[in-house]
């Protein structure tokens, strides 16, 4: 079997990160590898785990999404940023 696809989630409602972690266990190919609830943990779980994807919300604490996706697009840009907000605008 090939390699697992490495993906951490990074939300500040654990719902949200519950719910997106339940619907990826259905994938057989994905490992959910972290989840962090504001920017600034999102950074360091990427530094040291390294994953293939981070699904990042916009609207965080401590460090939004936004700022966030700047610094590990330059530390780390092997890693796919995917963004995701349920805000409207």
């Amino acid at each position: 079997m090939n390699e697992r696809i490495k993906v951490i989630i990074a939300d500040d409602v654990r719902e949200t990160r519950e719910n997106i972690k339940t619907l990826l266990s259905f994938d057989e190919r994905i490992e959910v590898v972290g989840e962090a609830e504001n920017g600034e943990d999102a950074v360091f779980l990427v530094r040291e785990v390294r994953p293939d994807i981070i699904l990042m919300d916009i609207n965080m604490p401590v460090k939004d999404g936004i700022k966030a996706t700047e610094e590990i697009s330059l530390e780390v840009p092997e890693t796919t940023i995917v963004i995701m907000s349920v805000q409207i605008e």
